[in-house]
């Protein structure tokens, strides 16, 4: 197989023969040939006289003739003199403004800040929140006084209503059948013994859930199509222990997401007697981004352990945090936090530095020796100042990555008006329980009626709707996505240097033309 020599004319290595090109053409093409076409072919117009190939100079300056990269072009066709010094100050001034370019954008990028957007998504049929009502007094008097007393050796060694309830049981706080009297949802009427759920609570003891586990739907924002309460808050059985006294009457309302341990002494809604209140509810699903971007739980991941059943929940975790660390710095625990002991088991001993400063009045604590933390403590308040500013470590105390809140508008009116007290004054006397209750306590006699005092100093209404049948997701974007980022990363250089991604190609390829020429001179 025959082939030309090589000729003086740039650019041509080698040219094949017409014996060549007519086996192309009959379909037969030599071994070598395909070979000489893939074969590796050095960028260069140039060559060196000696051996026949491109030199390292030659393929330099083929690379800066031909290259995209503005500035390496402008500098090597740029005749000598000014004009060559003017372009070499041009570029080396680019490629400073690239370099704090880049900077600046890798810098916001590396910060992983999140913008937030917020959608408003209606729906047909809405899921109902969980609702918590709890009376303000935690414990129930008895009718006859003088036989409910505690024992004075108990009192002294529990001075707080919830260790008496936990030492007992609910019994002693008002029952479900005495504080809810009526209860409708969708205009429908809801069994009380077997749709609310009771749970205890450090600070209102009885209260009682409807909807826990979120199987109620609303198909309407309007009255009669949530949930409506009639409650009778017993002003009449309201204790009279000194060392709790209710400082106020009526209920607590706390509405919240489902399978959620309530806690309504934060974020609750005060409900006096002798009003209506409408609340209007508002839901709302956060979305956060999680990862880089900040610290949150999925669904699936392992989470602290805390003192409440339930769904996990930021605010259980701060608050078992804060008692455990009470309990483990005071030897005492909070009166309005719920706590568990179970896992006090072994006595320790306060760190000498917190008996030196005053922190703790105690050397060995143990299970047995934990009680409420009292008033005059210095111990617990010190630990409660540093939650509350922020300064107490509750490290991995973080949101959920998925979390539904409801917000609430409270609409009060007195209720009953006048014309219409005599018909729920007749409504509620058809309840034999609370007829007797009322005959106990010394509110009425065998036949009298319920009075328009006692109905206005005990009974109250609660109607709790949707606002509008919509859900609004407030949802953490990246401010500055990856794509964007390469899209800037990219513009950068286009600016400044005239780069593009072929640019970075025509550099890769020129320094694998200096390596294979490199290569070769060494053979």
């Amino acid at each position: 197989m025959e082939k030309v020599p090589p000729t003086n004319n740039p650019g041509v290595l080698e040219v094949e023969s017409p014996d060549v090109i007519s086996s192309e053409l009959n379909g037969t093409v030599d071994k070598h040939n395909w070979f000489e076409t893939f074969r590796y072919k050095v960028n260069s117009q140039t060559y060196d006289e000696a051996n026949g190939e491109p030199d390292i100079v030659a393929v330099g300056k083929d690379f800066c003739s031909r290259t995209t990269s503005q500035g390496i072009t402008q500098v090597f066709h740029a005749p000598e003199g000014s004009k060559r010094i003017f372009w070499i100050s041009l570029t080396f001034i680019a490629l400073a403004l690239l370099i704090g370019h880049l900077y600046y954008l890798i810098n916001t990028f590396m910060l992983f800040e999140t913008s937030t957007e917020v959608t408003i998504v209606p729906a047909k049929l809405l899921e109902f929140p969980a609702v918590t009502v709890c009376n303000n007094n935690m414990v129930k008097a008895l009718p006859v006084v003088p036989e409910f007393d505690i024992p004075g050796a108990f009192a002294e060694q529990f001075d707080e209503v919830a260790d008496y309830l936990t030492m007992n049981n609910s019994n002693n706080g008002h029952q479900k059948e005495d504080l809810i009297e009526k209860a409708i949802f969708d205009n429908h009427f809801v069994d009380i013994e077997k749709d609310f759920i009771l749970t205890m609570n450090a600070r209102y003891g009885n209260c009682y859930t409807f909807n826990m586990n979120g199987t109620r739907k609303t198909r309407r924002a309007m009255p009669g199509y949530g949930l409506e309460l009639w409650l009778n808050i017993e002003h009449y059985a309201y204790d009279t222990f000194e060392f709790r006294p209710a400082e106020w009457v009526g209920a607590i309302v706390k509405i919240h997401d489902k399978n959620i341990e309530p806690t309504p002494q934060e974020g609750g809604i005060v409900v006096a007697p002798g009003t209506l209140n409408r609340l209007t509810v508002t839901k709302t699903k956060f979305v956060r981004k999680g990862g880089v971007y900040g610290n949150c739980f999925n669904p699936e991941d392992y989470k602290p352990a805390t003192f409440y059943t339930g769904k996990y929940t930021k605010q259980h975790c701060d608050n078992t945090c804060l008692q455990k660390e009470i309990i483990t710095k005071c030897c005492c625990h909070l009166k309005v936090v719920k706590y568990d002991l179970s896992n006090f088991t072994q006595p320790w001993r306060s760190l000498p530095e917190d008996r030196e400063s005053g922190l703790s009045n105690w050397t060995i604590c143990q299970k047995e020796s934990i009680g409420a933390c009292v008033d005059n403590d210095t111990c617990w308040k010190t630990i409660w100042e540093r939650y509350d500013n922020g300064s107490l470590s509750c490290q991995h105390c973080w949101d959920t990555c998925n979390e539904t809140k409801y917000d609430t508008r409270l609409a009060s009116v007195p209720w009953p008006a006048d014309a219409y007290i005599d018909r729920i004054a007749s409504e509620l006397e058809q309840n034999q329980h609370l007829m007797k209750q009322l005959f106990v306590f010394d509110q009425i006699n065998q036949t009298d009626k319920i009075s328009d005092e006692i109905l206005k100093e005990n009974f109250l209404s609660v109607e709790i709707l949707y606002e509008s049948l919509t859900t609004t997701f407030v949802t953490e974007r990246p401010s500055i996505s990856t794509f964007e980022f390469v899209s800037e990363i990219g513009g950068t250089f286009g600016l400044w240097i005239g780069w593009t991604i072929l640019t970075i190609f025509e550099f890769f390829e020129f320094v694998s033309d200096l390596i294979v020429v490199r290569f070769r001179k060494r053979r």
